[in-house]
């Protein structure tokens, strides 16, 4: 798993091609809306190009801690051994597992987040996990397509979406 600390790295893990622009664009419309200096309203990530990047990148809210300013960490999965990290919250659960949250491969569940990232011109690959564990939030998990069926999301998106 891919752990982010702030957004000037996740700039870095770009450029070494660790993860995608996509990944980048989400966070970069994170960021943006929390900017001090922000020059323009970003309402949809795919609307980021790389001279917003840039821009950002200059910014003091570049190198600011996520788990500070966002409540949690940035995490990308690339394993279904990644997957048991991304906890919910289920006190029944919990209560019969001696205290311990269940994961996304554990039950369906309700997030705070939980959809598919929209692309712009394929089928979403992404889907983002958000549960708001403090008052600031909380970490936030990115699951690549392959990993999906393992991972329940067709199920924690309806729990989380309920029509």
């Amino acid at each position: 798993m891919i752990k982010i600390h702030h957004f000037n790295e996740a700039c870095q893990h770009y450029k070494e091609n660790k993860i995608s622009f996509r990944l980048l664009q989400d966070q970069a419309a994170v960021i943006s809306g929390i900017c001090h200096n922000s020059e323009r309203s970003i309402s949809n990530p795919l609307e980021i190009g790389q001279s917003d990047i840039d821009w950002l990148m200059q910014q003091p809210e570049a190198i600011q801690d996520y788990g500070d300013y966002l409540g949690g960490y940035v995490y990308i999965c690339e394993t279904e051994g990644d997957l048991l990290q991304i906890h919910g919250c289920d006190f029944e659960w919990a209560e019969a597992h001696d205290g311990n949250w269940p994961n996304v491969t554990d039950l369906a569940m309700s997030w705070d987040a939980c959809n598919y990232l929209d692309e712009v011109s394929s089928d979403p690959l992404w889907v983002i996990f958000l549960l708001c564990w403090n008052n600031a939030g909380g970490p936030v998990y990115y699951v690549p397509k392959h990993l999906w069926t393992k991972a329940r999301v067709t199920e924690h998106i309806a729990a989380t979406n309920p029509t």
